[in-house]
């Protein structure tokens, strides 16, 4: 018991952070009392009473000098605190990682992982073994669960450059067996792995932990909770780091067993005696496995320029990541639908970081991504980063429901989005864009899985799902932001996006946007994305949402939009909620046909300037057919909607709601005209910040006109 109350005086009187500090302070040099409390901003009787309660439990003593020295029991209990340090620094990690399969002597100094950088994703994780074997000079030792086949031309390249290597491989999981999934180049190369000088191997059967290693640098991960590699750990150059990686990958060489070359066990091989070379076409055979799949894929995209994908494929939690000019597509079409299919899975939820099953950043990169069925991912589907060219067409996407996809967005709840275009850092996405032919369904499992009955609850229209706690997500078909060069939306089929169909915001001046031919609809309800009035738009354009941008050209044309549920938009277009940015001006809606059922508007132009609004069909019923707004001036720019010119749009057969208790309730002149005491309703609202627009209407069509000198004509 005496040495049970010792440990416990211990951890108290460390647990206390300015102790702890003391502590810290005197690991490097002695020091007197008036230092201490100089370097911990503290008066001297406060830093003297720590300093007391330290060496009143034997981890500090005074000299005759009246310096302050680490006593060996000092020097031996901060030894130990560092591993403890290190884990709570990363319990997110630890609490899905585990340590077990390690031996208790080497996990216990995991805080010898010192200056180390978190790696939270596979693309992070990638990017510093590839960089470790770059810049190795002596020697590469590896312990991997499976063959780096996704490293293979860097491996290859190193060994070329005489550096030594040594590769402990999982037993069970030899990369032999799936020989057949790789190109005839890839199984020259990796031959040559296995049967030059240079390369020691070794397996083993079962490996406890993942280990990158060089005399420069070292990079670590755990199996997660499934017991499975996700990629996810940690990078270190310093000696320390490098010394316990060291000792990891020794105990598991003694371990493990040689294994047979690939000459020794029959198979034919051809040395390689120069570098590979980038090559035309490869066709990659999906293997249905996490653990082969993305690294076979990115493997293709790195080395090929158009990479023919076969079957079906689990990318697990891990991206592939595109940086060079090359097409990718799948094989073959069944029942209309594209043969090949892409999934991802494993990862935990809810989750805040940015990811994709394929994300595109190459500035010069010229890529197609064409005919593959995407029926699972978290996020974000197809993430274009930064390309010279992106061209995403013909391509399924698909989920049986949203919920548990999304990328917790703060108070706005979770985000998901099939196709989205914005711009790495810099954020300007500098290329040309075209999303053509492609098919969008976020909730495949119907109403169930597109919205979880509330009891009734979602057909009151004051209802609104709690976003941030995880009740419903947000649904966006196809995204672009910030582009700086053509755009083209056109032919695509997007179902059930339940936030916005496709969004368009904060795009340059440069920008020439074409949505057109688009078909639009949701059967389940909207998500009211944003704390925005209407439950969701089909489209939605808007400048200077979170940059200040300039406003950009746009057409808006011959799009199909359908909403079965209330409180939709049809087609929603927004200027500037930043200071000093400008407006949308001098764009075109035209032609689109938009139905509503039990409607909150048709189309809504706000803070806009010089728009065509004509030639449209809109039909069902809703509160407001097509609405011209803004708001009050702020110093630099009028935000009022000005000279807008609507003209030729066809509303004979849309019901306009009679004013409820909902619009009553809502009747601000923001959401709902006020002109009288209670809201009003009508084919065409005008609010009191639009001014000098013209609008043709029929003689049976009623008009809300509240602005001024705005031009009204009865045809």
């Amino acid at each position: 018991m005496p040495a049970l109350e010792n440990f416990y005086k211990l951890l108290f009187e460390v647990s206390h952070e300015i102790r702890h500090g003391i502590l810290l302070l005197l690991k490097d040099k002695p020091m007197r009392i008036t230092d201490i409390a100089k370097e911990q901003g503290l008066h001297h009787p406060e830093i003297r009473r720590h300093i007391t309660r330290l060496r009143d439990i034997g981890l500090i003593i005074r000299d005759l000098d009246g310096y302050y020295h680490l006593t060996p029991y000092g020097e031996t209990s901060i030894l130990f605190f560092k591993d403890l340090e290190f884990l709570s620094e990363n319990s997110e990690y630890f609490e899905t990682h585990s340590l077990q399969g390690m031996p208790v002597r080497l996990a216990r100094h995991i805080g010898g992982l010192e200056e180390y950088h978190y790696l939270q994703n596979a693309i992070n994780f990638f990017r510093s073994t590839e960089n470790l074997f770059r810049e190795a000079n002596e020697y590469v030792w590896i312990l991997v669960d499976q063959f780096p086949i996704n490293s293979l031309t860097t491996i290859i390249e190193t060994i070329n450059r005489g550096v030594k290597f040594r590769l402990i491989e999982n037993k069970d999981r030899v990369l032999n067996p799936d020989i057949d999934a790789l190109s005839s180049e890839e199984i020259r190369a990796l031959n040559r792995t296995r049967v030059t000088p240079l390369v020691d191997q070794r397996m083993l059967s079962k490996v406890p932990s993942l280990v990158f290693m060089s005399e420069k640098s070292c990079v670590f991960a755990l199996p997660d909770s499934d017991n499975q590699f996700d990629f996810k750990g940690f990078s270190s150059s310093h000696e320390s780091a490098i010394n316990w990686c060291k000792e990891i990958f020794q105990f598991s060489w003694n371990e493990a067993e040689p294994r047979k070359r690939l000459a020794e066990s029959g198979i034919d091989f051809e040395p390689i005696e120069k570098k590979l070379e980038v090559s035309d076409t490869v066709t990659v055979v999906g293997q249905d496995n996490s653990g082969i799949d993305v690294r076979t894929v990115q493997e293709a995209v790195d080395n090929y320029n158009e990479v023919i994908l076969r079957g079906t494929f689990d990318f697990g939690a891990s991206t592939v990541q595109v940086t060079r000019s090359v097409a990718i597509r799948g094989e073959g079409i069944e029942d209309g639908a594209p043969k090949t299919i892409i999934y991802k899975k494993g990862w935990t939820f809810p989750f805040t970081d940015f990811d994709s099953v394929f994300i595109i950043n190459g500035e010069n990169a010229e890529v197609s991504i064409e005919n593959i069925h995407f029926t699972d991912f978290n996020h974000l589907c197809i993430w274009g980063a930064q390309a010279k060219t992106l061209e995403v067409k013909k391509n399924r996407i698909t989920l049986m429901t949203g919920y548990g996809r999304g990328m917790s967005y703060g108070a706005f709840g979770e985000v998901v989005i099939g196709i989205w275009i914005r711009g790495s850092e810099p954020s300007v996405f500098k290329g040309k864009v075209s999303i053509v032919d492609n098919f969008i369904d976020f909730a495949r499992g119907g109403a169930f899985g597109g919205f979880l009955s509330r009891d009734g609850m979602e057909d009151n229209p004051e209802y609104r799902p709690d976003l941030f706690n995880h009740e419903y997500y947000m649904g966006f078909g196809i995204a672009v932001h910030q582009a700086s060069d053509e755009v083209k939306i056109e032919n695509n089929k997007i179902h059930n996006a339940n936030a916005r169909g496709i969004a368009v915001t904060d795009c340059l001046e440069t920008a020439n946007v074409g949505i057109k031919n688009n078909s639009i609809n949701s059967e389940i309800y909207g998500s009211y994305p944003f704390s925005s009035p209407e439950a969701g738009a089909g489209i939605l354009a808007q400048s200077a949402w979170g940059f200040q941008s300039p406003g950009f050209n746009l057409q808006i044309e011959d799009n199909t939009i359908i909403f079965d549920k209330q409180n939709y938009c049809g087609i929603k277009i927004l200027g500037p909620v930043i200071a000093n940015a400008d407006k949308l001006k001098g764009a075109v809606i035209r032609k689109n046909s938009i139905e509503v059922r039990n409607g909150y508007e048709g189309i809504h132009v706000r803070k806009c300037d010089d728009f065509e609004i004509t030639d449209n069909t809109i039909l069902g019923d809703a509160y407001y057919g097509i609405r011209i707004s803004g708001r009050t001036k702020p110093e630099k720019y009028d935000m009022c909607a000005l000279h807008n010119f609507v003209k030729n749009n066809d509303m004979s057969v849309l019901q306009i709601r009679l004013s409820d208790d909902y619009a009553k309730n809502h009747a601000d002149g923001k959401m709902f005209s006020s002109i009288i005491k209670e809201a009003s309703t009508a084919h065409y609202w005008l609010d009191s910040y639009s001014n000098e627009n013209t609008v043709y209407l029929k003689e049976s069509e009623t008009i809300i006109d509240e602005g001024k000198n705005n031009k009204i004509i009865y045809e």
